[in-house]
């Protein structure tokens, strides 16, 4: 028995972030999803958008049926 899991080279929000302190986030993805850790990934509202800055993830949960990413953003290029 297998399940999906999904590996992801940037970090899209959806505008779904929880800011937990000045420069750190919470994102709960669906689904399963695998990033590098302690690497500098763009980061975007929406797939169609360019990306705004970049961000380094800094732990990864997964739970039943979803992914927690949080992160620390190190550079903002744009306002979202």
């Amino acid at each position: 028995m297998g399940f999906s899991m999904e590996m992801n080279w940037e970090i899209i929000t959806h505008k779904k972030a929880e800011r937990l302190g000045e420069r750190s986030f919470r994102l709960i993805k669906e689904g399963y999803h695998m990033f590098p850790l302690d690497t500098k990934l763009p980061i975007q509202t929406l797939e169609e958008k360019a990306p705004f800055g970049k961000a380094i993830i800094t732990k990864v949960e997964w739970g039943t049926g979803c992914t927690t990413l949080h992160y620390e953003l190190v550079s903002l290029s744009s306002v979202n």
